[in-house]
C-alpha cells in the first residue's frame, strides 16, 4: 500500500494538472475575446473604409459637378458682358440652367414697373396658357422670393412655414412644380426671378448654384440698362431729344441697305430754321434754344412712329421716312412746315400776348431716285434745301435731276 509520500505526490500532480487546464481554458477564452474584439474592429474599419470610399465618390462627383459648373460660367459671363439685347438674356440664363440642373420646367420673370413680374421665358408649361403671365410681388412662392429677395430650395418652397405665408387664392403658375427659385437682385432692387422644376440632376449646393446664375442674370440686366443709357446719351440730342447726327447716319445707312434689298421706297427731308442766326443775335441763345425745342416737338407731333427725326447740327434737322415715296415725303414736309409757321413761338421781352413767327425751309430726296446711298440722298436733299432758300424760304423743294427739270437749276419747287 502506497505511503503518504506517494499520495502527496499524486495529489500535487492532480492539482498541477487542474491548474494547467484552468490556465489553458482562461487563455483560450482570452484569445476568443481578443479575436471577437479584433473582428469588431475589422468590421468597423471596413465600415469606415466603405464610408470613406462613398465620401470620396461624393467628393469626386461634387468636384466633377463643380468643374462642369465652372466650365459653363465663363462663357455666360462673357456673353452677358457683351452688348446683348435684353430679350436675349432670359434664353441665355435658361440654357445655363438646363446645363446645370437638366430640369423639365424653367420660368424666368423680369421686373415690370415697381412691383410686378412678367414671364419672359418658359419651358415645360402648357403651350399658350402662361405666356406673358404677370405676377405681383408677394404672389405665390415666386412673388415671395421677389419681395424678400431670398433664394429657395426644394425644402424651402414646400415647407409648412412658407405655405402659411402664401395666400391660398394667389398660387404659382398652373402646372409648375417649383423646386429651386432665386431672385435676380442688383443693388437692393429685384430685377427678375429664375425658377426651375422637375430637376433631373441634383447638386449638393444647388441653392447656391441657382443663386449664382440669378446674380449673373442681374448683372447682365443691369449692364444692359447701363449700355442703353449710354447709347441714349450718345444717340439723343440733349436739347431737343431727337437723334444725333451720328445716330441718324448709322440708321440711314442701315435703312438704305434694307430698302435696296426689299425694293421699298425711302425718303429724306432736310429742314433749316429760316433766319435763325438773326433770331439768336436779337433775342439771345437761350431764346434760340427754346425755338429749337419747340420745333423739335412739332416734328415729333407730326411724324409717324417709325419716322426718324434728328438734329443734324445747329438749326438744321433731318427726317428719315422709311417706306415713303418722294411725293409722300413732300406732303409730310409741307405739313410740318405749315405747323411751324402757324405755331405761336414766345418772344423774350415782347408785350404780353405777342409772339414771333418762325418758319422753316426743307428739301426732299428719295433713295434710288436721287441717290444710291445715304451720302448721295443727303446731298440731294441738301441741294433742294439750298434752292428753297434761294426761292425765298418758308417752302419745301423736291430734288429733281437736271435732265428731268425744265428749270435752269437742278430742282424745282414742290409748292
Amino acid at each position: 500500500m502506497p505511503g503518504p509520500a506517494i499520495w502527496f505526490l499524486l495529489l500535487g500532480g492532480a492539482l498541477c494538472s487542474l491548474g494547467a487546464m484552468a490556465g489553458v481554458t482562461f487563455e483560450r477564452r482570452r484569445l476568443q475575446f481578443l479575436m471577437r474584439d479584433q473582428a469588431a474592429r475589422n468590421a468597423e474599419l471596413a465600415r469606415r473604409l466603405t464610408d470613406s470610399e462613398r465620401v470620396l465618390e461624393e467628393v469626386q462627383a461634387d468636384n466633377k459637378e463643380l468643374s462642369n459648373f465652372l466650365v459653363v460660367l465663363p462663357d455666360v459671363v462673357r456673353r452677358l458682358n457683351s452688348q446683348m439685347a435684353q430679350r436675349n438674356i432670359p434664353p441665355l440664363l435658361a440654357g445655363t440652367l438646363e446645363q446645370i440642373f437638366e430640369p423639365s420646367q424653367i420660368l424666368i420673370y423680369l421686373i415690370k414697373g415697381d412691383s410686378e413680374l412678367v414671364l419672359a421665358h418658359q419651358k415645360g408649361l402648357p403651350e399658350g396658357k402662361n405666356s406673358g403671365r404677370v405676377l405681383r410681388f408677394g404672389e405665390g412662392r415666386i412673388g415671395l422670393a421677389a419681395r424678400h429677395q431670398t433664394a429657395m430650395s426644394r425644402d424651402d418652397v414646400h415647407s409648412e412655414s412658407l405655405s402659411h405665408r402664401v395666400s391660398p387664392e394667389t398660387q404659382d403658375p398652373s402646372g409648375f412644380i417649383a423646386e429651386l427659385i432665386a431672385p435676380m437682385v442688383h443693388e437692393g432692387r429685384t430685377l427678375g426671378v429664375v425658377c426651375v422644376g422637375g430637376v433631373s440632376h441634383h447638386h449638393r449646393d444647388e441653392k447656391k448654384m441657382i443663386k449664382l446664375v440669378a446674380d449673373l442674370g442681374a448683372l447682365g440686366l443691369n449692364n444692359n440698362h447701363l449700355f442703353r443709357q449710354l447709347e441714349q446719351t450718345a444717340n439723343v440730342d440733349s436739347l431737343t431729344s431727337l437723334h444725333t447726327k451720328r445716330s441718324l447716319n448709322l440708321r440711314l445707312g442701315d435703312l438704305t441697305h434694307k430698302a435696296e434689298k426689299s425694293h421699298m421706297p425711302l425718303s429724306v427731308i432736310i429742314f433749316d430754321i429760316d433766319h435763325f442766326k438773326r433770331f439768336n443775335d436779337t433775342y439771345g441763345h437761350l431764346a434760340g434754344d427754346v425755338i429749337l425745342k419747340r420745333v423739335a416737338a412739332l416734328f415729333r407731333a407730326h411724324l409717324r412712329s417709325d419716322d426718324i427725326p434728328a438734329r443734324y447740327g445747329g438749326e438744321e434737322f433731318v427726317v428719315v421716312l422709311p417706306g415713303t415715296t418722294k411725293e409722300e415725303g413732300v406732303m409730310i414736309a409741307e405739313k410740318i412746315r405749315k405747323a411751324v409757321e402757324e405755331h405761336a413761338f414766345p418772344v423774350p421781352g415782347a408785350a404780353a400776348g405777342l409772339s414771333g413767327v418762325v418758319t422753316i425751309s426743307g428739301g426732299v430726296a428719295s433713295h434710288m431716285i436721287d441717290g444710291n446711298d445715304s451720302n448721295e440722298i443727303l446731298r440731294a436733299a441738301d441741294q433742294a434745301l439750298y434752292l428753297a432758300k434761294e426761292k425765298g424760304r418758308n417752302r419745301i423743294v423736291a430734288f429733281k435731276t437736271r435732265y428731268l427739270s425744265d428749270e435752269e437749276g437742278e430742282m424745282e419747287a414742290a409748292v
